[in-house]
């Protein structure tokens, strides 16, 4: 419980400006992608973070109903909003964000973010040439 509030806790601190408790739909002046420290380890620290320390806090209060519960809605949750927040990283920062989803992972369970078809990825690299 404690290590996933403070992963949390890292998360913004790592990120700085870059973070906001909102998913941003414009990419802002001077948004950067941040890849470093905690965000070398998840794509999304402070949402994995808030997942472990929600089901922690239901099992040191020996909840077994909640911790259920909890994990259920914090999942469901993350999962919704990891693909709606990748659509956008995609946009904001294209190639770079592909690369970065391909090395690192979520760390919440089963949670795999944006899927792109790998259709979609074939026209890329022939759109940019990389095919003969």
């Amino acid at each position: 419980m404690v290590s996933g509030d403070l992963f949390r806790k890292v998360a913004m601190a790592t990120a700085a400006d870059n973070f906001d408790h909102i998913v941003q739909t414009e990419k802002m002046a001077g948004h950067q992608l941040v890849t470093h420290g905690v965000y070398g380890i998840s794509r999304h620290p402070s949402y994995m973070g808030w997942f472990y320390w929600s089901i922690g806090s239901q099992i040191l209060l020996c909840n077994p109903i909640c911790v259920v519960g909890y994990a259920y809605a914090s999942w469901t949750f993350f999962n919704e909003r990891i693909e709606e927040e990748e659509c956008y990283l995609l946009r904001f920062f294209g190639d770079q964000y592909l690369e970065y989803k391909k090395n690192v992972g979520i760390g919440i369970p089963f949670i795999k973010g944006y899927q792109i078809s790998p259709e979609f990825l074939q026209f890329r690299r022939e759109v940019n040439g990389e095919i003969d």
